[in-house]
């Protein structure tokens, strides 16, 4: 599985095909998409974990023996998942109110925000859900735009999620910070040099994204060039002063020497 999945806008449809054969894992090494919570630190065989963005459609479908021989699927709590108990009634759990055939879309009810545990019975027995026949599904809602005519991350970040987030997140670009990377410093890798001090105007707008320097005495243009070439002729130490306009200069360095001065 990878590290961390994209916000996509389209939503997606995706096929569960439940089988004894291909799908199941037995430890937490096998299933690479296993979270940090206890319920996949799991010494008992599941399918492998799913995630879903909030919106996406999720298919249900069985393979040919089991279609055969009878199974449907149960919405349960995460503690009757790990145990593979079917508890309460029964009728009120239901993906579907019949046996899991042909493919068929997972209620919107089912497939809210946050974790979601699902077992597979046969004749209200639970020795599939033992042998395997168990999901978890995680479902991620974007906390990415401050409004929905809104860029996600206002243009200048990635929308994210981690396994083991329970949403996606902006991860902004350099220079960006904030909840929805609408924050910018300019300062952020320190323009100003020759010891001078950045200072930012701490502007949202990424095209008037401005900064200063406080430069030390005789310094110019981010504290880089030399104000006089009575100056750059004081400050270079081992080198020439080649000028850059008329009234500012830099140090050109000797062979061997290197160095703003």
């Amino acid at each position: 599985r990878e590290a961390s999945l994209k916000w996509h806008l389209q939503q997606h449809t995706i096929q569960m095909n439940w089988t004894l054969v291909g799908n199941i894992c037995g430890s937490v090494s096998e299933c690479q998409g296993a979270e940090e919570s206890t319920v996949h630190s799991f010494n008992f065989p599941q399918m492998c974990p799913l995630q879903l963005q909030h919106g996406d459609k999720l298919l249900m479908s069985a393979d040919d023996t089991l279609k055969t021989y009878g199974v449907q699927l149960l919405n349960v709590s995460r503690e009757n998942f790990e145990s593979c108990s079917a508890k309460g009634d029964v009728k009120d759990q239901l993906l579907f109110p019949h046996d899991l055939k042909e493919s068929e879309q997972v209620g919107a009810k089912w497939l809210v925000p946050g974790r979601h545990y699902f077992i597979a019975l046969h004749g209200g027995d639970v020795q599939l859900c033992r042998l395997g026949l168990r999901l978890n599904v995680s479902v991620k809602t974007q906390l990415c735009q401050a409004s929905p005519l809104l860029r996600l991350c206002s243009g200048s970040g990635v929308c994210q999620t981690s396994l083991w987030e329970g949403a996606y997140h902006c991860r902004c670009r350099h220079h960006y910070s904030g909840r929805f990377c609408e924050k910018s410093d300019a300062c952020l890798d320190n323009p100003c040099e020759n010891k001078g001090v950045c200072l930012s105007n701490g502007s949202t707008d990424p095209t008037h994204r401005t900064y200063k320097c406080l430069c030390p005495p005789h310094f110019t243009v981010n504290c880089s060039e030399v104000v006089g070439k009575e100056n750059c002729d004081r400050i270079c130490e081992n080198g020439k002063c080649a000028e850059v306009s008329t009234t500012s200069f830099k140090c050109v360095c000797d062979s061997g020497f290197s160095g703003k001065r």
